[in-house]
């Protein structure tokens, strides 16, 4: 599977490349997106689902120094949160909105490796993004867990 392109200058770049134009629930309820895992020298580990071979990412988590805090970017979101769930682990993140440069708006937030949500991402690939009263599955697939695995283990969790 081709990876996601991702600029390579910080995590903020990144964040910058997200799409925002279309509804959360409708990217994530999208088949054609995957978890795609980077670690380029420099950087700190990347772990993205969106469409591969594209810069269109919902979801990113970013590792800039391991054991540090983990930077949350998501798109397509409104409100003062990010809401992740992990089957019974639901996480609400504290956020702020930036300009995604002329894609819309973007939430950003900090969380841990040990952040519930998280935690149980981690363990069993599972993962949603929690939107009002609704729940969109983004679990990783059974070939994308090593991706989401590595990246835990790169973040020093």
């Amino acid at each position: 599977m081709p990876s996601i392109r991702f600029p390579v200058r910080t995590a903020a770049a990144a964040a910058l490349a997200l799409l925002a134009s279309a509804c959360a629930h409708e990217q994530a309820a999208n088949p054609a997106y995957a978890w795609a895992y980077l670690n380029e020298p420099g950087e700190g580990p990347k772990l993205a689902y969106g469409r591969p071979s594209s810069d269109e990412v919902l979801l990113m988590l970013v590792c800039p120094a391991p054991g540090g805090p983990v930077e949350v970017s998501a798109s397509g979101l409104e409100g003062a949160t990010i809401g992740l769930a992990s089957r019974d682990r639901t996480s609400h993140l504290a956020a702020r909105t930036v300009d995604g440069g002329g894609t819309g708006s973007l939430l950003l937030a900090s969380a841990t490796t040990r952040d519930p949500a998280l935690g149980n991402f981690r363990r069993t690939g599972d993962l949603a993004i929690v939107n009002g009263d609704k729940r969109h599955s983004i679990a990783a697939k059974a070939d994308e867990r090593r991706r989401v695995k590595a990246f835990f283990e790169a973040c020093g969790a």
